[in-house]
């Protein structure tokens, strides 16, 4: 009855009984899954006609969610390419009243096509359910083999597209220049026997009923590059190489897996290297391919966090420069990741899903119209693209997060399709990042617990019922003031006592910038003059400083610059929409042009400041139009242009250091997550995120501390690492080099249970009082990283760089930092004397700030572990 109820009347009054009940049944099936599910029917009996000798088969085909017109193309252009003729095709929408969504059922009569076996009809089966999911290139490229009469299979086309959108980046780092297209077209209609034995290697390397043997696929190799070896054209020769390489030391591939979405693919990270990769090779990389859409994630460690952005550029143009720069967008942020996560158990990682829009211009439209009506038409337009839009870019992160399940759910009815040449076992953690929104990240967790993947709530952050929500709370942006208030006091600015002006760009809706607009206000009230404001709809400027109080409101509001109320500049400001080609121009260029004290980058597109334009931040006499930026924003200024900055004068606080709070706010509700349930959590969470806040100040003023106090020494002067960007390159390097020494070493010196009883002193307060007994429940290199990282931080920001990298023996690291905790903890007791003993004659502070600045080291000094050994110690053993 309720299925009847959701049927529309015409369906009922013209549907069979027989296909009434089939489709029933499909339609069950399907529900709620995005899935496709088709049914083969041969030696149907269609009574309609005469001719006993022509066979039929009959096509029953179920699809969940999916656009009515792209479903027909594509079932179309297949059956059309196979040379299947259609009798008849009925089409019917029978709503989903629990989703979002539709169920089309389709009725599709054929002509047996003489020949054709079972096997045959069920390879068709097995592409139709397939074929929502596949990239149109690879529909193409599957079409024109069987014009041409070549065996490529729908599944290979797919493989093929995908090493082709993979290597895109890779193939244009060097001398050559290669469009996507090119690389497409070319790989099936050159040389189609070698990429047909590619994608073949790949299909029987990952065959979970039909493994090829180790032996068997190095000789097949061997023949392939024979093959490859007489290409004559360059491009192509190296195109072939580099997916030989990819596909004969790929580590793993859903490609098995049952009704999985896309295509996700382990790769060896070596295989995409390139000069341009300065952070080294990355721990473990995943790509995933699917329709419209191909995601890279890169990790430096086994346990890593980072955020997943989408990147939607809205032009042709745009979109082959930033797949050009797909993976290198995603290793410099991954890179960047690892370097900013070195206060917490996880190290760097990042997801970059590229997806393309449908480009092609819309239809003209014919007829007279007046004004009104093309304006109307228009914003019906621009409304039914921004609703495809935001489907589109839904499916690709539920497409893009199921293919990552698939390679690290242990589901054994999952694991069973899956061949491994790497670990079985991966930690994958991932947060929100640019364009990811509420409703994707419950998804995602909401699908992770569905398919049983054991920490299923850490694997999202910031969920908005059960995690910590960054722009609500400020987290990112709580980090970055106090980047920017130590670096002023460096300046010789007081700013709670005397103004200071910034420019920035981000705008008032968004999390870092609109937070730091709330923040600026909070400590320094009208001591903070934003001269200017840029976002991605307008620019708001004013010599005077722009009106906080109108700010905020579009803040409060979430409101995007081009609401704010002109009314409010003074005589000389001025609101620039981007709209118009001047308005454009004074946008792009607001953060060069103007003069203030500092600049806050919160927002902007990846490298906005580069090699080819970092002289535009300079004045026409050569000075910086700011001599401080600190970088909220993510590799907003390219490496090189920092470099030609910093030689210029600029102080830069570099991204890995001023906007790492948001990533250890993320680790911090993780870290509750896997150890309380979700009601466990929302009880006491207010009290948790004070906890955190505090936490985060904490970590963001040591550093500070730590960077300008090593600047100090030399003011810059000499090489790179003495500048600020380089001291906070060295400050990354030193706290991950003693970390990753001390999680290696520590199982060595200690046993399991006293590391697990010390990582309840990594917990913050709130949460060791509830969950300390609860420690043991989390991975072993999980747990060991956390003490890792708690001990280097103590060492690190309390001792400096040189200590712990020239004093301390290689050798000796983890029982160099555990034998500190046990003397930080000795003299803190110690202090707690000395304050409440009566010391009239003897300047009690001064005795106090001795013991705590230099008691722990020289306690450590004289202990018996810097005694002598018989041989000499140095920290290069």
């Amino acid at each position: 009855v309720e299925f009847m109820q959701n049927c529309p009347k015409s369906y009922l009054n013209l549907c069979t009984p027989q296909r009434f009940i089939r489709q029933r049944k499909q339609y069950g099936r399907v529900l709620g899954s995005e899935l496709v599910d088709v049914v083969v029917e041969r030696n149907y009996q269609w009574h309609s006609r005469r001719d006993n000798d022509q066979k039929y088969v009959l096509l029953s085909i179920a699809t969940h969610n999916h656009a009515a017109k792209i479903t027909l193309e594509n079932f179309a252009s297949y059956m059309s390419s196979a040379q299947m003729d259609i009798e008849f095709l009925y089409f019917d929408r029978i709503s989903d009243p629990n989703q979002a969504g539709d169920v089309d059922m389709m009725s599709v009569l054929l002509k047996d096509v003489p020949g054709m076996t079972d096997q045959d009809w069920e390879e068709v089966r097995i592409d139709l359910e397939r074929i929502k999911w596949v990239d149109l290139p690879a529909l193409q490229a599957f079409q024109h083999a069987r014009e041409q009469k070549e065996p490529m299979k729908l599944q290979q086309a797919e493989i093929l597209c995908a090493l082709c959108h993979m290597l895109h980046g890779k193939l244009n780092s060097g001398k050559w220049s290669i469009s996507l297209d090119q690389m497409l077209q070319t790989s099936y209609q050159a040389y189609p026997d070698i990429s047909v034995a590619i994608t073949e290697l790949f299909e029987r390397r990952f065959d979970p009923e039909n493994t090829m043997p180790l032996e068997e696929q190095a000789n097949r190799v061997k023949e392939i590059t024979a093959k490859i070896e007489v290409v004559v054209d360059e491009k192509m020769r190296a195109q072939y190489e580099e997916m030989l390489r990819v596909v004969s030391e790929a580590r793993k591939t859903n490609l098995y897996v049952p009704d999985r979405k896309g295509l996700a693919i382990s790769v060896n990270p070596e295989n995409l290297m390139t000069s341009q990769h300065h952070g080294g090779v990355p721990y473990g990389v995943f790509f995933m391919h699917g329709r419209r859409a191909n995601m890279f994630h890169v990790r430096f460690r086994e346990h890593a966090r980072g955020g997943m952005r989408m990147a939607t550029p809205t032009s042709a143009e745009g979109y082959t420069l930033r797949s050009c720069n797909h993976y290198n967008e995603c290793y410099g942020l991954a890179s960047t990741q690892q370097a900013k996560n070195k206060d917490i158990a996880e190290g760097g990682s990042k997801a970059v899903c590229l997806v393309k829009f449908d480009f092609s211009p819309s239809s003209a439209k014919s007829g007279r119209s007046t004004v009104e009506a093309k304006k109307k038409r228009q914003a019906n337009d621009n409304n039914l693209q921004a609703e495809d839009r935001n489907r589109l870019i839904f499916r690709s992160v539920r497409m893009s997060a199921d293919s990552i399940l698939d390679l690290i759910v242990p589901d054994e009815k999952i694991q069973e399709h899956i061949v491994s040449y790497g670990p079985r076992k991966e930690y994958i953690y991932l947060g929100p990042d640019e364009q990811i929104t509420p409703d994707h990240i419950n998804w995602i967790t909401d699908r992770a617990k569905e398919r049983q993947l054991p920490y299923a709530t850490a694997f999202m952050s910031s969920k908005p019922k059960t995690g910590i929500n960054h722009k609500q709370y400020g987290v990112t942006t709580e980090g970055v003031c106090i980047f920017l208030d130590v670096a002023l006091r460096n300046m010789g600015i007081e700013p709670e006592k005397e103004p200071f002006t910034l420019k920035m760009t981000g705008g008032t809706s968004g999390d870092v910038a609109g937070n730091a607009i709330k923040i600026l206000h909070r400590d320094y009230g009208d001591n903070a003059k934003i001269l200017g404001i840029v976002d991605h709809k307008a620019c708001v400027e004013d010599p005077k400083g722009i009106n906080l109080e109108e700010l905020l409101r579009l803040v409060h509001n979430d409101l995007s610059l081009e609401s704010f109320d002109p009314s409010k500049l003074t005589a000389d400001g001025a609101l620039h929409l981007r709209e118009t080609t001047q308005g454009q121009a004074m946008c792009d260029s607001m953060h060069n042009r103007l003069i203030a004290d500092a600049f806050l980058p919160a927002g902007g597109l990846p490298n906005t400041i580069r090699m080819d334009n970092w002289q535009s931040f300079l004045t026409k006499d050569g000075k910086p139009s700011s001599p401080l930026i600190v970088e909220a924003a993510n590799i907003f200024i390219e490496q090189e242009a920092r470099v030609k900055l910093t030689d210029s004068g600029v102080l830069i606080v570099k991204d890995s250091s001023a906007n790492k709070c948001g990533v250890i706010c993320s680790a911090m509700e993780i870290m509750a997550n896997l150890l309380l349930t979700e009601d466990e959590f929302l009880e006491f969470r207010e009290e948790y995120v004070t906890d955190v806040l505090n936490h985060l100040r904490h970590l963001a003023k040591m550093e500070a501390d730590v960077m300008f106090q090593e600047y100090k020494k030399t003011l810059g002067e000499g090489d790179w690492g003495n500048s600020l960007p380089g001291i906070a390159e060295r400050i990354s390097r030193v706290m991950n080099m003693s970390s990753d020494y001390i999680s290696e070493q520590l199982p060595k010196v200690v046993e399991m249970k006293e590391i697990t009883d010390l990582a309840a002193n990594a917990l913050l307060p709130s949460l060791r009082r509830r969950a300390k007994n609860q420690i043991h429940r989390l991975p072993e290199g999980y747990i060991i990283n956390m003490v890792a990282k708690y001990l280097s931080s103590q060492m690190v920001y309390h001792e400096g760089l040189d200590y712990v990298e020239r004093s301390i023996p290689r050798k000796k690291f983890a029982q160099v930092a555990l034998q500190y905790f046990e003397e930080t903890k000795r003299i803190n007791e110690i202090l707690d004397v000395v304050r409440d003993a009566s010391l009239d004659s003897v300047d009690k502070e001064e005795i106090l700030e001795l013991l705590r600045i230099g008691g722990p080291r020289v306690a450590v000094s004289n202990s018996k572990i810097f005694a002598p050994s018989g041989k000499n110690q140095n920290s290069s053993d």
